[in-house]
């Protein structure tokens, strides 16, 4: 199974950076099959991290519940 699309145990080193750009946001994760330079329907969505003030990411992953790993991109 693609690593990918499992519940994460910790956020990468990328995404801890991205964490920086988003302060009392969140960071997603989504499906390799989309971009997030494009549109990202909601069950592409894998789940986020947390953002504080500081562009720290704190506690758990959050899984999207509405995740689907069945995905079609239409091209």
């Amino acid at each position: 199974m693609d690593n990918s699309t499992e519940r994460p145990s910790k956020p990468t080193s990328g995404e801890i950076k991205e964490a920086l750009n988003f302060p009392n946001g969140r960071v997603y994760l989504i499906h390799p099959d989309y971009s997030a330079d494009g549109d990202v329907p909601p069950t592409a969505i894998i789940g986020a991290w947390k953002v504080d003030a500081n562009g720290q990411i704190v506690g758990e992953f959050i899984h999207n519940p509405n995740y689907s790993k069945v995905q079609l991109k239409v091209l």
